[in-house]
């Protein structure tokens, strides 16, 4: 009974012992192999990826844009005086005619007096010119009647006549230098209404220049840097934006169009426009079409010089694929990204070359080159190469 109990008690125990000599290599090894590949991935570059976002090409793009206005001019004096009195300041709204400044033009007005006496002495002369041809062909008509009745000679009636030619070029050269007083007259008049310095249309004053008794200059106000115009002026009802649309998109903006404009200043308020017009070729330097927006601004909330986001309808024909700004590489070889093919958390870098498209300062959207889906180095270094070999992470 003892030795059939020892007999049960030994056979389990001689098992386990073979089963631990042949077990505890085995597992030793792989251990050892579990450490040393444990050791090479940790020698591996770690580096951030993020998966690519393939979206539909369709969208609202917005864009940042600056409100200008959509006619200024620069004001100018037509005429040399000294200003007598000005009439609005920066920020008052003015109608087209309305007098800005006036100007006293001493001189002007001297060379006005001047040119309108020497009118009326050529109007005497003309009168004088018209008296003796109206005498000339009296003494002409006379010496007709003369000739007619055998009492005169042919010559003296011949020289009468002459008399009458003489007197006709006489008047006509005397008319002629009226009409040239009278158009000097009239170009000094208009020079000296020129003093009155109007708006061109309608618009606000943003700029004067001038204060009473500055010297004025024809073409400009006299100063120490040279010539400057008098006052600027602005029209900002409807206000313009011009915004750069990239060449993705360039192809279905419209004239027409509507776009809402929002100003960060103004948080929850969009203004309503719509594309006037396009440049109609891209700029070969940022590949992106000029587009023109005019807004409504009739309370003048809009000014000149802001900067705004212009939102608008756009497509392209074919999907977009979403990155990281920072996994764009831009440098001599030129626009790629690098993508990580990850087999158990280890991978090899390839370099994708892409074409970029719209880039809001967070995101990218790659209009060739990605599928979607393909993980992507967040921040690759300036060395990232083909082929190296990397460990990929995820998360922040």
């Amino acid at each position: 009974m003892n030795a059939h109990w020892l007999r049960w008690l030994i056979v389990p125990i001689l098992s386990t012992i073979l089963f631990l000599l042949g077990y505890w290599p085995r597992h030793a090894a792989q251990e050892k192999l579990a450490a040393a590949a444990n050791a090479a991935q940790q020698d591996l570059p770690r580096v951030k990826v993020a998966t690519a976002v393939a979206a539909d090409g369709g969208r609202s793009l917005t864009l940042p844009g600056t409100l200008t206005a959509s006619r200024q001019a620069l004001v100018n004096a037509r005429a040399t005086g000294y200003v007598a009195r000005w009439r609005v300041d920066i920020g008052d709204r003015v109608h087209m005619g309305d007098v800005l400044a006036e100007l006293d033009t001493p001189e002007l007005d001297q060379q006005l007096e001047q040119a309108r006496e020497a009118l009326k002495q050529k109007e005497g002369a003309l009168e004088q010119a018209s008296a003796n041809r109206d005498y000339a062909q009296v003494t002409a008509r006379r010496q007709d009647a003369l000739l007619a009745q055998d009492v005169g000679t042919k010559q003296t009636n011949d020289q009468a006549h002459a008399q009458v030619a003489v007197g006709e070029a006489n008047v006509h050269a005397a008319q002629a230098d009226v009409a040239a007083a009278q158009a000097n007259v009239r170009e000094l008049g208009q020079l000296v209404s020129f003093g009155r310095v109007v708006a061109p249309f309608d618009g606000r004053i943003t700029q004067r220049n001038i204060d009473v008794g500055s010297l004025v200059s024809a073409g400009g106000a006299s100063g120490t840097s040279g010539s400057q115009p008098l006052f600027r002026i602005e029209a900002i009802d409807p206000i313009r934006v011009f915004v750069q649309v990239p060449q993705a998109f360039a192809l279905s903006v419209k004239d027409g169009a509507p776009a809402r404009v929002t100003i960060r200043e103004l948080p929850g308020r969009a203004f309503e426009g719509h594309v006037t017009r396009t440049a109609g070729t891209l700029d070969p330097a940022s590949r992106t079409l000029n587009v023109e927006v005019d807004v409504p601004n009739p309370a003048g909330e809009l000014l000149g010089g802001m900067y705004a986001q212009v939102a608008m309808d756009a497509a392209v024909s074919h999907r977009v694929v979403r990155v990281p700004a920072s996994a764009v590489i831009t440098d001599a070889r030129g626009v790629h990204v690098a993508t990580v093919s990850t087999a158990n958390g280890k991978g090899e870098v390839h370099l994708v070359a892409v074409v970029r498209g719209l880039d809001d300062g967070r995101e990218i959207q790659l209009i060739e080159g990605l599928q979607g889906g393909e993980q992507v180095v967040v921040n690759p270094g300036a060395d990232v190469a083909d082929g190296t070999r990397v460990l990929a992470v995820t998360g922040p």
